[in-house]
């Protein structure tokens, strides 16, 4: 692996990182909007609508085009209106029919189903060191998330939790392959624009659009969090590829349970810090990866 190659590597794996903490941000803001009695469709609506202006704005003071590529514009937007609404569809859905320490211990495969997915499209075999730092990853999200929590959930709850997680893994690789032409932020814009698009028709043709008076600054601060976490997301993507980008997403649990310790006055059990080391140690084997395991990694995926 090269001096810049090494560089790339750990400038994906810090946007990671950022992405994870950031995405841990949108858990308490959504828990404390839902605990408010805001409907989530509507949160969401406003969520990702306030992240994509957000990004826009960032675009307009960077001077760059407000726009994806040529060619990538359309599949931008869908990865939004459909892929995420539809992953989140199956999470929701699944949440009701088990516990949120469950259906989370199932989603957290989805860094496993992008690398098998990944190993498939591009016909070749992950290295031993990304296999242990997937082991580490999921084994240690698997912890955080159901430390000291009750386990319960029906069969068709398991099955659409399933669902969620491949859902996700598709977004996350197809993601990664829609915007090989397009600037992270403004991507992350257009899919931010396009899930606020879909959640808004959602509200409307549903329970109704909630109103959100007195909810202005929770819901500001969930836009700015998501607008960080898409935008760091797809530069993580852009820098890392799916696979090695999914381990370092799964930091998302390690900091959702230290915001909500720290926030949210919630405890931390021995195993959740266990979990936590292990995800930390996933994050920082995808960051340290030897030369060869690297270069072969970057050299399957070469086009």
């Amino acid at each position: 692996m090269t001096e810049a190659a090494d560089h790339r590597t750990q400038i994906g794996v810090s946007f990671g990182a950022m992405a994870g903490l950031a995405y841990a941000f949108t858990i308490v803001f959504g828990s404390k909007l839902a605990k408010a009695g805001l409907a989530a469709p509507t949160a969401l609506s406003i969520r990702f609508g306030i992240s994509g202006v957000l990004l826009l704005a960032a675009c307009a003071l960077r001077r760059t085009s407000l726009r994806p590529a040529k060619g990538e514009w359309l599949g931008i937007f869908l990865l939004g209106a459909i892929g995420y609404m539809v992953e989140s569809s199956f999470f929701f859905a699944s949440l009701a029919r088990g516990t949120a320490a469950t259906v989370t211990l199932i989603f957290y495969v989805y860094p496993a189903l992008v690398t098998v997915i990944e190993a498939v499209r591009d016909r070749r075999q992950p290295t031993r060191l990304m296999l242990g730092a997937l082991a580490m990853s999921v084994g240690g999200s698997a912890l955080v998330a159901t430390g000291g929590a009750r386990l319960a959930i029906s069969g068709a709850g398991i099955l659409l939790a399933l669902c969620s997680a491949t859902t996700f893994a598709a977004y996350v690789t197809v993601g990664s392959r829609l915007n090989e032409r397009s600037d992270a932020i403004v991507t992350g814009a257009w899919v931010a624009l396009g899930a606020s698009m879909s959640f808004t028709i959602r509200a409307l043709i549903g329970p109704g659009y909630e109103t959100v008076h007195g909810h202005w600054s929770m819901l500001m601060g969930n836009g700015l969090a998501n607008a960080v976490a898409f935008g760091a997301m797809f530069a993580a993507l852009g820098l890392l590829g799916p696979a090695r980008a999914a381990v370092v997403l799964t930091l998302e649990a390690v900091f959702a349970v230290i915001l909500s310790t720290t926030l949210l006055n919630e405890s931390i059990s021995v195993l959740q810090l266990v979990g936590a080391i292990g995800v930390l140690a996933a994050a920082v084997t995808v960051a340290r990866m030897t030369a060869p395991a690297v270069a072969e990694t970057e050299a399957a995926v070469a086009p």
